[in-house]
Order: structure tokens, then C-alpha cells, then sequence
């Protein structure tokens, strides 16, 4: 039953226009994953936690960088 509920699901998103198909994958991604595609992007080319809803509402920069200690002493 599951298989047959993800081939619809296929089907419907290449039957879509190329900006449909665009929405309906980050949504998808923003439900499994709370970022949306542009996030997943922006978070690899940065190397950051990039996330533009959540960081938005919470009054942060879009992109988060992580903090990097200089250990070595010098």
C-alpha cells in the first residue's frame, strides 16, 4: 500500500510545472527535515545552519555559522 501511495505521489510532482514541482519538493523537505531546499543549499555552499523561517522568527541571522575555538595556544 505504501509503494503504490509513493508512486502516485511521483507521478503527481513530474506532471507538475517546473516551479510547481520546485514548491511541492521543498515543502516536502521543509515537513521531513524543517529546512526547505534553499536551506539545504544556503547550508552547504556556507557551511552554516541555514534556515530562513526559523531563524527569521527567532530573531537570528538567516544563516548560523559555527563557532570555532582556536585551541593551539598560540
Amino acid at each position: 500500500m505504501q509503494t503504490r501511495s509513493v508512486l502516485i505521489a511521483f507521478l503527481a510532482i513530474t506532471q507538475l510545472s517546473g516551479c510547481a514541482a520546485y514548491s511541492v519538493a521543498s515543502v516536502g523537505s521543509y515537513i521531513v527535515t524543517g529546512k526547505g531546499l534553499g536551506d539545504h543549499a544556503g547550508s552547504t555552499v556556507t557551511g552554516g545552519d541555514c534556515n530562513l523561517i526559523m531563524n527569521t522568527y527567532n530573531r537570528k541571522y538567516v544563516c548560523e555559522m559555527p563557532v570555532v575555538y582556536n585551541r593551539s595556544g598560540i
